[in-house]
């Protein structure tokens, strides 16, 4: 009985986490990233407590070598960048998030410049990774 609640709570956060990942809520979950700064200012800023460097290969840990090489080789082929930098501590903007109150937040999410979402601008790219090489996303 205790290993089907824990089953059952797993996947109602794996469901909640891709329903607001899906719904572009997730912009307000912290997943902003600076589309403009380059790879030398993003290593500066992910020595900040304020900042963490995350690795699209981080997303196929634990896949078979033969899936993640595939699902990584699939992203790479995309363009899109390879890691991102989000403000993860001391959020700038009113209601303590990046854009959380910015009126153009829909129209300005994938521009390229300035603060982007990271599944606005490349969620497309992340998921038909997975879906070229026939693996379910980790979320």
């Amino acid at each position: 009985m205790f290993k089907r609640t824990l089953i059952n709570i797993g996947a109602g956060a794996a469901l909640a986490a891709a329903a607001v990942l899906g719904t572009g809520a997730a912009a307000y979950a912290h997943e902003c990233y600076n589309a403009n700064r380059s790879e030398k200012g993003n290593a500066g800023a992910s020595n900040s407590e304020s900042w963490l460097t995350v690795h699209f290969a981080e997303l196929t840990a634990g896949l078979p070598e033969a899936d993640a090489e595939c699902v990584n080789d699939a992203y790479a082929a995309t363009g899109a960048p390879t890691s991102f930098t989000i403000k993860i501590k001391g959020a700038n903007g009113q209601g303590g998030t990046l854009g959380a109150n910015n009126p153009n937040v829909e129209t300005k999410a994938a521009d390229g410049k300035g603060i982007d979402q990271i599944f606005a601008a490349h969620g497309a790219d992340i998921a038909g990774s997975f879906e070229a090489c026939g693996v379910a996303l980790p979320f």
